[in-house]
């Protein structure tokens, strides 16, 4: 470190690129502190650490721009070299331009005012360091064009994908808004281009999910739509741009790299965290993570530029701190952002007013000495890192008295990490009394009560997390902290009860079932559980509902393959299929279907289902739908009968801009009984483009007949800008946004 602050101090005047070496120095002292900050956080929420993380890159970004401006603060540091004229170059400079330069600089000569072009000459005619200031600056706008370019890519993307056409995804759309306190609307998308759920836009803001997607458990929605839309909440989208654009401009720097690592999984840790407060349970959690893991591909188009639930790169310290029970998932709050943000400025201002000096003999005072903080109008000079790193998770918390439940649990999570684990167990008991997140907080109760050998109270504990509904028995069986209650009768009745209690909860919840959702989310429970002829009927009665048909139809099939009837199972995988069931992947992986696969029908029907998937016409800006559709047109000659070989076709041609074909399409898929809400809607989108008004109108309200949502779409979808300013889609969007309300 010293060698580079003297290095710096020697080359800082003679030219741009000694000046970016300071700029360097001065980024690698503030991501040191920041590293060092997050060392001392390790234990500290995600939220918090991912605050920290991101005011180092934002404050990084903040030296180029501080710099110039903020007053110069120069701190001697080096003797005075002998030769200052030519000492530092590899030629002498000629006699002719020292004599302008010092004239210039005295104002006997008055200065000429630069061009860019002579500018840029200036910069590199003094050799090899002026070049390696320009190859630093192109490389940087390059992967600022890359970041860019894929900010378009996703907002095509988001253009061209498709209604995600699911009442219960739109039911839980919205829940999840209502739950994080969301007022925007947002549209709910299924593209084929994305593979794992992305949330993009902010004043406008839709969310794609994979098209797979239409197969997944109501459970899974729930999470997922929680998770990404914590992410709009928390305006990480905005962080994530911010934090781009500054590692694109220190992309030299090793360390910004890391915090930039450090940010982002901090950011996706701080969404799981609010995930789990919503009451996920985490085992199932981390298996609905690992589920949408396994289907992503190696290469991410869209990584650097949008926040994605699952990456595999990312998977395994995610998994790890959701089942690990007891760690600190606090939020952070608008106060506390507020105060990082002025403890970094105190921090960045005064290191970028630094300006190395020579000084006769002064003695170089050691690096620690350059980490300044204000104190009132004078600047001065800190002798420890201890005085900037205070352990921020606690002290926005010291002193706080506990109000709600979630302030309770933020005090047992303290105290748990402090290993005071009765008093742990008491702010736990006060969060449980508030009816927070009970059977959570109710099993931490029981480990802080055993960890402080008080068993009675931690087995009265897990009792009370059981019945609340915490039903991680593999967790319960396996936490080191429950050793001391292992020998007791008592804890071997409680466990064993809890599974017993969650078969006794789900046949309840199956007899009392009226709706669809609670149809199929009782079917779901029921496959797990093996309990197949209950399951059957409770899917059974959700298509009825017109609840998810297409994924209960699957999971009918799944029933009767895992259940040994592998006539009723193809029957309804067919079915399932014929239907619109989108992925050949999971009918080759899914290990529910093995009895299925072995049948000598089912290559047929793998067949038809690769026929009946839909192709995309390339990417962003290399889109050719031609073949696209060719290929759904033998398709539908194939199958005429197949009402989604004709929606795939009518799909294809609307992105060909061949609008009388997909109108055609559409209309023989909707005769078919194939999403016909769906298909109405798409009809109408064909006949907008094509300036078809009177039409468009009538297929929108076709659409709205047959169940389409679509109060998410009126608004923003440009498919429909050609309608805007007719009187009848003003009418009918004002009785959509009536009727929802």
């Amino acid at each position: 470190m010293n060698t580079l602050f003297e290095i710096a101090a020697r080359l800082q005047s003679a030219g741009s690129a000694e000046a970016l070496l300071l700029i360097a120095v001065k980024a690698t002292l503030i991501l040191l502190i920041a590293h060092l900050l997050l060392a001392v956080l390790s234990r500290s929420s995600a939220a918090t650490r991912h605050v920290v993380a991101t005011l180092a890159l934002v404050s990084v970004l903040a030296l180029a721009f501080f710099t110039p401006v903020v007053p110069t603060w120069n701190l001697a540091w080096l003797d005075a070299p002998e030769n200052t004229i030519g000492a530092l170059g590899d030629e002498e400079p000629s006699s002719i331009g020292t004599a302008l330069s010092l004239a210039r600089e005295t104002g006997i000569v008055p200065a000429k005012p630069l061009s860019i072009a002579e500018r840029a000459v200036n910069v590199t005619r003094n050799g090899w360091k002026g070049m390696i200031v320009l190859g630093i600056g192109f490389i940087s706008l390059l992967l600022l064009a890359q970041m860019l370019a894929g900010m378009v890519g996703v907002a095509l993307v988001a253009r061209n994908a498709e209604p995600f056409g699911s009442e219960t995804a739109e039911r839980e759309l919205e829940a999840a808004r209502a739950h994080l306190g969301l007022t925007r609307p947002i549209r709910l998308l299924r593209s084929e281009r994305v593979s794992v759920p992305v949330i993009w836009g902010i004043a406008a803001p839709v969310l794609m999910l994979p098209a797979d997607s239409i197969t997944w458990s109501r459970e899974r929605l729930r999470v997922v739509l929680l998770h990404e839309l914590a992410h709009l909440r928390r305006l990480d989208g905005v962080t994530l741009l911010i934090t781009r654009a500054a590692v694109s401009l220190f992309w030299f720097h090793p360390l910004a790299w890391s915090m930039n690592r450090a940010a982002r999984n901090a950011c996706e840790r701080a969404c799981d965290d609010l995930v789990l407060a919503s009451g996920a349970k985490p085992s199932d959690y981390a298996d609905h993570l690992l589920h949408i893991a396994k289907a992503l591909p190696s290469f991410d188009p869209f990584r650097s530029v949008t926040l994605a639930m699952s990456r595999k790169s990312e998977l395994e310290g995610r998994l790890l701190s959701i089942l690990q029970a007891g760690i600190s998932r606090s939020g952070f709050t608008k106060r506390g952002v507020a105060i990082a943000c002025a403890i970094a400025a105190f921090i960045v201002i005064p290191i970028s007013a630094v300006r190395l000096i020579a000084d006769g003999d002064a003695p170089p005072p050691p690096p620690e000495k350059l980490i300044a903080k204000a104190s009132g109008s004078s600047i001065d000079v800190v002798d420890d890192f201890d005085d900037v790193m205070p352990d921020f998770g606690k002290f926005f918390r010291e002193g706080k008295v506990p109000k709600t439940g979630e302030d309770w649990n933020d005090r047992g999570n303290d105290l748990y990490k402090d290993q005071k684990y009765a008093e742990a167990a008491e702010a736990y008991r006060r969060a449980v009394e508030l009816k927070f997140r009970p059977e959570i907080t109710a099993y931490n109760m029981a480990c802080a009560y055993a960890l402080a050998d008080k068993k009675d109270q931690a087995l009265g504990a897990l009792a009370t997390a059981v019945r609340a509904g915490y039903d991680d028995f593999d967790h319960i069986k396996e936490d080191s902290d429950l050793d001391s209650l292992r020998s007791d009768p008592r804890f071997a009745q409680i466990a064993g009860s809890a599974s017993t209690e969650r078969l006794r909860a789900v046949l309840a919840d199956y007899t009392k079932a009226k709706t669809g959702d609670e149809w199929f989310d009782a079917g779901l429970e029921l496959l797990r559980l093996r309990r197949f002829d209950e399951s059957v009927n409770a899917f059974q009665q959700a298509i009825a509902a017109n609840e998810k048909p297409v994924t209960s139809m699957y999971n009918i099939a799944c029933a009767y393959s895992l259940k040994g009837d592998a006539n009723n199972g193809m029957a309804w995988l067919s079915r399932a299929v014929a239907s619109g069931f989108p992925s050949t992947a999971k009918l080759d992986e899914d290990a529910d279907l093995e009895l299925l696969r072995r049948q000598p029908q089912f290559a047929g029907l793998r067949r038809l289902a690769q026929d009946l998937e839909l192709k995309d016409g390339g990417w962003l800006f290399f889109e050719d739908w031609s073949e696209a559709t060719k290929h759904h047109r033998e398709m539908a000659a194939k199958h005429p009968d197949s009402g989604r070989a004709w929606f795939n076709l009518g799909y294809a041609s609307l992105q060909a801009h061949d609008y009388g074909n997909a109108v055609m399409a559409f209309e023989k898929a909707f005769a078919r009984d194939y999403r016909r809400g769906p298909a109405a809607y798409n009809m109408a989108c064909a006949h907008a483009r094509a300036g078809q008004n009177d039409a468009a109108i009538a297929a929108l309200i076709r659409a709205r007949d047959h169940g389409f949502e679509l109060k998410n779409y009126l608004a923003h979808d440009s498919d429909l800008r050609k309608l805007r300013k007719d009187p009848r889609f003003q009418e009918l969007k004002r009785q959509t946004l009536r009727k929802s309300s």
